[in-house]
């Protein structure tokens, strides 16, 4: 386990480590590139030892996947993932993925033990208008607008009452078509989820788009 300078955890674990999307945007693959964690990004591989670090002294929110997405987790990743989840309720565990279907997946394992219940979290990726159809597909605790891409109209969002959280963050690196959000993006996302009362956390990429109305609301993990 890693502290982090992700804001809106405390640590990352990674026991799986790769993913087949290809994003261009990927900071993961361009880590793993830099380091060489595992010699295929598109292969991705469980570090099933990584498990007994969630066994902390104290508290905290763990990302569980920065270096992966759940949708290419094999079903007995996910097993021993939970199992090791069940005995370390302490823990806010966090779950990030592009893919509808794996969140669904990933809740029955979530459902099979009461105990999970108010420790694991589901987050879906969104990065422009198109990717809202996903949000009629599975249940999720909160969504990531990151990066964002373009403007998303949230007003879908109403439709969705079990989403508590947005997360928003711009592109980082020097990629040639970078895209930097302006901030009548993000501003008209916040009216919005001011309205359906959903808290908004802005990472620190957007601090200098923002300027005074830059926020980070409580995180519905924190404990």
């Amino acid at each position: 386990m890693k502290n982090t300078k992700i804001e809106w955890c405390d640590a990352t674990l990674n026991p799986v480590i790769g993913c087949k999307h290809g994003c261009p945007y990927c900071y993961a693959k361009s880590m793993n590139k830099r380091f060489g964690f595992i010699e295929n990004w598109e292969d991705p591989q469980f570090f099933i030892e990584r498990l007994r670090q969630l066994n902390t002294a104290y508290p905290k929110s763990v990302f569980m996947d920065s270096m992966s997405d759940i949708a290419f987790w094999k079903d007995e990743w996910i097993e021993k993932t939970f199992e090791v989840i069940s005995r370390n309720p302490k823990n806010s565990y966090i779950f990030l993925s592009k893919d509808p279907a794996a969140i669904r997946k990933f809740i029955i394992f979530k459902n099979l033990t009461r105990r999970m219940a108010d420790c694991v979290f589901f987050g879906i990726t969104i990065t422009n208008n198109s990717d809202l159809l996903k949000l009629d597909e599975c249940e999720v605790d909160f969504v990531s607008l990151e990066p964002i891409l373009s403007p998303v109209n949230i007003s879908c969002f109403a439709n969705h009452p079990e989403i508590k959280q947005i997360i928003i963050g711009a592109e980082t690196g020097t990629r040639k078509d970078k895209i930097i959000p302006e901030k009548w993006w993000i501003d008209d996302i916040v009216r919005k989820a001011g309205s359906l009362q959903i808290k908004v956390f802005m990472k620190n990429s957007l601090k200098e788009i923002m300027g005074s109305d830059f926020r980070q609301d409580s995180l519905i993990w924190s404990k």
